[in-house]
């Protein structure tokens, strides 16, 4: 454990120095209490794989102060005090000009476009944490045979909705960006959303299924989002996951 300025305005606390899930599960859980406890001074909290960034008010609550409050807290930072995980559905079109990199990448791996987007969509996702853009889930849990190396020359746009995979990760793009992951699929989902009370879909900590679905749903969808009727599936209270250790690259 390490307390590493950020400025005058925040503190880092490093829980660990790998990326792990049981690490990450410290971070939330460090989190957690800090809002659970109501830290006098504490603005804002940002968790990473392995590192939470507390913001503070320097003039409720002195940096020495802070770091002595944190590390009371450290030990009480188990993955048992968090509160069930959400599991959240995240629908997805696979192929096609909306995963328009599915049959290289297939290729690329020796398989089939059709073996990619099952094994794909079999994977058990966990969200690591949000950014990069806002709303946009970095997330582990997908099968080692789709293990690929991130593209070499990333792209300078990448459509809203994007699904894409690099390393052993997987991220869906929130909003129009450049990225280097391979794009498989999209979804009609909105990650982001500024309008919304709670602008964004996923959180740290959550599970994700991704369920296959052909054009045609796809755009069923996409029409219901846009109308304000369509609700995302997610179980709420799930049962957590007891750490495994896995790690990502």
């Amino acid at each position: 454990m390490r307390f590493l300025p950020a400025g005058d305005l925040a503190v880092s606390v490093e829980l660990g120095d790998e990326i792990s899930r049981e690490v990450n599960a410290r971070v939330l859980a460090l989190e957690y209490l800090i809002q659970q406890k109501g830290l006098p001074g504490v603005l804002e909290t940002v968790p990473t794989f392995r590192s939470l960034l507390v913001y503070y008010d320097p003039f409720v609550v002195g940096y020495e102060e802070l770091v002595a409050a944190l590390t009371a807290l450290v030990p009480e930072a188990r993955p048992e005090v968090l509160p069930p995980a959400r599991t959240v559905e995240i629908p997805c079109c696979y192929g096609g000009e909306l995963g328009f990199e599915l049959e290289a990448a297939a290729r690329r791996l020796g398989l089939t476009p059709e073996e990619m987007a099952r094994l794909h969509a079999s994977g058990d996702y966990y969200v690591y944490f949000v950014g990069f853009s806002p709303g946009g889930a970095y997330m582990t849990g997908m099968p080692e045979r789709l293990t690929i190396p991130r593209l070499e020359t990333p792209r300078t746009k990448t459509p809203v909705g994007s699904v894409g995979i690099g390393g052993v990760q997987c991220y869906i793009y929130p909003v129009e960006s450049p990225g280097g992951f391979w794009v498989l699929g999209r979804t009609p989902l909105r990650l982001y959303d500024p309008t919304s009370a709670d602008p964004t879909l996923l959180r740290p900590g959550d599970r994700v299924r991704f369920r296959p679905v052909d054009r045609a749903e796809f755009d069923a969808i996409a029409a219901a989002v846009a109308a304000g009727t369509y609700h995302p599936r997610i179980e709420e209270g799930s049962a957590r996951p007891l750490p495994s250790g896995e790690r990502a690259g």
